[in-house]
Formats: C-alpha cells, structure tokens, sequence
C-alpha cells in the first residue's frame, strides 16, 4: 500500500487489532510523512455500505439518536458554534457535513446562520428531517452541490478514504474566503485509553502536522484547538498550492509521542481515573433528557446557554 498523502510505501506498524471487536486490523504510520492510516485502506464500495446502514448501529446501538445522544450531540454543537464565534463567524450559509441527527444544523439556523446538512446515514438523516424540519439530506460528500461560505465536519475526515480528494471537493464547494471548519480525534491525546485508540470505523488519526498537510494545498490555518480533539478553522486559499508536508523532525516527534503514551499518562495526566466519576455526572445530566421531545431538550440547551 502506498501513504494517500505523500505516495511512500514505507510504514511502521503501530496495532494489529480492533480495539472495539478484537477483530484483525492493521493500522500504520507513514515513516515519510507520519500520516496514520489503516493498512490496506477499505474500497469505496464496503465504506458506502457500511457507513449508510451499518455504523450507527455498530457504535450508537441505534438506528436512530437517542435521547442521551441528542443532548450531548447539542453540548458539543453549542461549543463548535463558540468556535467560529471567537473568530467573528456569525452568519453565512453553512452546510454541515456527516450532520448524524442534525442537532448542529438545527441549533445554528436557530442563531442565524443558514443551515443545512448531509449525512450517508439513511435512518439519522430521515431523523433529522422529521424531527427539526431541517433542509437535512442523505447522501455522500462526492455528490454535493452548491457554493457555501461555511463548511463543517466533526469527526467526519477520519472516516472518509482519502483526504487529499476530501479537501480538494470541500475547496471547491465553498465560496471564495470560505472558512472550513474540521474536528477529528488527536492521536496525541492523553485522554484515550492506550487498549482503545485504533478501530475499524476510523481510516485515519491525525496530528497537528498531518492534518495540516492534508489541508495545505487548499487551505491556509486560521485557529487551532487541542483540548481533548483536535479543531482546526481552516480558510480557502485564494489560489491552490504545492502540498506542505511534515517534516521529518516532525514525524520522528510524532513517533516518540507514541511510544511515550501508557496508562500511567491516561490514569493522571488525561484524568482517566476521574472517568467513572465524570460518567456518572453525566449519566445524571443526560437522565434529565429521557422525557422530553428531541427538539425540546435543544431549545432547553440553547435558553440555559442564552
């Protein structure tokens, strides 16, 4: 298999099993580039089957949100929202893509900005629309249409085959100066479990370097955030350059990063013994939900963040 980012074919395997099934499953690190990529990566074919009828299920044990989901998808809209807000990001027309039960979309068209969003899912977009009478569709990111002026994916980039080809159609769908804001998991985290980092449904894991690189043949970084994920707000370049990769003082970095992660680190560092506690606050929280209208726990959210 060759890197999807710089064409190598060198690799340092770094797990050979799913963490969430135990299933076989290799996932490699590009020695040039230090892009972390599972090896071999899916055809196009089993990822459409299985991210439109298959992976809600598998990850949410749903085919639909449940309440908990839907207060804690509005939590993390709420603050995404703040993100584009610290940059002066109040309007525009937005599409929100991998919108799952469309809580992003429904609260930011209700603070101003024109909101839609697609998601493969057949049951989470149907939700959606039914649900907050969202312009919310079902559907792949190659088949979308339009110019926006802001463009959103939260934990969507990981999932998708390749990211050079992903940037590339985000590029052109959004207007000229278009802002593009993307969240994926931080494998430079210490706040994951060291025995549940790597599984199926993730194609790739990005540090700040690689995701960059990904993105810097069309786009430039206006903000980055590190708190838990990793949030980059990125703006469309007026014209499209060369690709900007790693370094190779980078990629050594990433790898000592790795080596350096272990339980000790997770337990105290990353909190991770504070994890049952912090479960059992928010189990209490999302209990509050159980018996009220998905639309009904989003606007409570949105009053108590006034």
């Amino acid at each position: 298999m060759e890197c999807v980012l710089c064409g190598n074919d060198s690799f340092e395997d770094l797990s050979d099993t799913d963490a969430k099934t135990s299933e076989k499953l290799r996932v490699s690190l590009c020695q040039k580039c230090g892009l972390i990529q599972q090896n071999p990566i899916p055809t196009t074919e089993e990822l459409q089957e299985y991210y439109s009828h298959n992976y809600r299920v598998d990850y949410k044990k749903s085919y639909t949100p449940k309440p908990k989901h839907i207060y804690r998808a509005g939590k993390a809209a709420l603050q995404r929202l703040e993100f584009l807000k610290e940059e002066g990001i109040y309007e525009g027309r937005l599409l929100d893509i991998g919108a799952g039960g469309g809580e992003f979309v429904y609260l930011s068209g209700a603070l101003g900005y024109r909101s839609q969003g697609v998601d493969p899912n057949i049951g989470y977009s149907e939700y959606a629309k039914n649900e907050y009478n969202c312009e919310l569709t079902t559907g792949e990111l190659d088949a979308i249409q339009g110019k926006y002026d802001i463009i959103t994916l939260y934990h969507v980039l990981e999932h998708l085959p390749c990211p050079l080809h992903a940037f590339n159609k985000l590029y052109n769908l959004l207007n000229q100066g278009g802002t593009l804001s993307v969240e994926v998991p931080w494998i430079e985290a210490n706040d994951a479990s060291p025995h549940n980092i790597f599984f199926k449904a993730h194609l790739f894991y990005f540090s700040v370097d690689s995701l960059i690189a990904c993105a810097s043949k069309y786009f430039e970084v206006l903000k980055i955030d590190t708190n838990n994920n990793l949030s980059i707000l990125f703006k469309a370049k007026q014209n499209i350059s060369e690709i900007e990769y790693p370094s190779q003082q980078s990629v050594n970095k990433l790898k000592n990063r790795l080596k350096s992660k272990g339980w000790i680190e997770y337990l105290f560092k990353g909190k991770g013994i504070q994890k049952p506690l912090r479960n059992f606050i928010r189990g209490f929280e999302e209990s509050k939900a159980l018996n009220h209208q998905p639309k009904e726990i989003l606007d409570n959210l949105l009053h108590k963040a006034g």
